[in-house]
């Protein structure tokens, strides 16, 4: 079924008009819509992937929405799956729990909790939880491991039926998520409503300071409206009487930002904010034209990997991919990598094996399936994990095998 598409013609937090487009990535197939079979009679619906940015509150965005109950309904990513994120959430509770103890005895609630990755770190440590995600079967997931789980989209309409039933949230965390919605304004009006007077709301965002600086192009995919420096951050929570009093850089995704934000004169704002606030505007970050430098970045990237895997290929290497993530989807349509190049990828996703990557058409399988089929190079396209990726997988050094990084210079080691 074809996905509605809807174009925007003005900024998604302060409305202002024209945008103005500084990447192009052409057209590309949903990055989780994993094919069960091929079916070349049946076309793969593919849309187009540009972002832009707004001059006046510097927010990065995409202005083709793909609707996004058919992108969340059913979703094959489970974050539990990544042992890297496990342990990241595990130091994000312990961390908020001992850094904020009253807010953590009273309900901690997480807006797009996917399988529960975090909740249960909270849970662990004695807290009250529920998790908020619109994809029916990961909420379900969440369910059966014991995560309170709604499955819907989060606004001001279910945060009053949630303050009804539940009251209000001591601590409220979205990670990963606030970049996937054009909801912004009705899902930030009901984190106010829902937030204790004395609550606090933690969320993580990709950071694009991180995506221009690190040519991490490949980060750019249908489900990632947003991309967020801190000063559009700041406008947003202005505009709904709210402050963010701390931020602090993290590792997750290529490099994301956490920002601790609360209703006014609750605590007291770090000198945090203003530091990072004045590194964006030294950066570039407020200033078009950096964006614009970034849009030459792909196509230099994607003229380098292609040479190289073509020369792999013509000396009858056998090339196998390792992560089927999204970035990785992105970095394959762009580059046109299909499995004339590619053998197969593995993932540790099983929601994932046995599958085809959307667009590039790709066979996915499980890890183990490399001591079945050895190759000769790893393209790492989890390229954010490649450091455990290769100290898990060393036995394949030993084979004489290589590994590929792509991002954000090609390495081969």
């Amino acid at each position: 079924m074809q996905k509605s598409l809807i174009k925007r013609k003005k900024c998604l937090i302060c409305g202002y008009k024209p945008l103005k487009k500084y990447l192009d990535l052409g057209k590309s197939a949903l990055a989780n819509s994993y094919l069960i079979r091929l079916d070349s009679k049946k076309p793969e619906p593919r849309y187009p992937l540009r972002v832009f940015c707004c001059s006046n509150c510097h927010l990065a965005q995409l202005i083709d929405i793909v609707d996004r109950k058919q992108l969340f309904d059913e979703y094959a990513y489970f974050s539990s799956t990544s042992p890297e994120l496990d342990l990241h959430f595990k130091d994000f509770a312990r961390h908020i729990s001992q850094r904020f103890p009253d807010q953590t005895k009273r309900m901690v609630l997480d807006i797009g909790s996917n399988d529960g990755v975090l909740l249960k770190h909270f849970r662990k440590l004695g807290s009250t939880v529920l998790g908020i995600d619109p994809a029916k079967n990961v909420a379900e997931t969440a369910q059966e491991n014991g995560i309170p789980t709604l499955p819907l989209f989060f606004d001001h309409l279910q945060a009053e039926k949630i303050l009804k039933k539940y009251g209000p949230a001591g601590i409220i965390t979205s990670n990963n998520t606030l970049a996937h919605t054009d909801n912004l304004h009705n899902i930030f009006s009901g984190i106010k409503k829902l937030l204790d007077i004395h609550g606090v709301f933690v969320f993580e965002v990709h950071y694009v300071g991180n995506i221009l600086k690190k040519k991490e192009f490949d980060n750019t995919y249908h489900e990632h409206i947003c991309y967020y420096s801190l000063a559009p951050i700041l406008t947003l929570l202005a505009m709904h009487t709210m402050n963010a009093f701390d931020v602090e850089k993290v590792e997750t995704h290529g490099g994301s930002i956490r920002v601790y934000a609360s209703h006014p004169n609750v605590f007291p704002i770090k000198p945090s904010v203003k530091k990072l606030f004045d590194q964006e505007k030294k950066q570039g970050l407020h200033t078009f034209s950096t964006y614009k430098k970034f849009s030459n970045v792909p196509q230099k990237i994607k003229k380098n990997l292609t040479a190289l895997l073509q020369k792999y290929k013509k000396q009858g290497k056998k090339i196998a991919g390792y992560g089927a993530s999204a970035k990785g989807t992105t970095l394959l349509q762009y580059c046109q990598l299909g499995p004339q190049i590619i053998d197969y990828i593995v993932d540790n996703a099983p929601s994932k094996q046995g599958k085809y990557t959307p667009g590039s058409h790709i066979p996915i399988k499980a890890p183990e399936h490399l001591k079945k089929d050895i190759p000769d190079i790893v393209v790492i396209f989890a390229w954010n994990y490649a450091n455990s990726i290769m100290k898990k997988e060393a036995w394949l050094k030993k084979q004489g095998v290589k590994f590929v990084i792509p991002i954000p210079d090609i390495k081969v080691i």
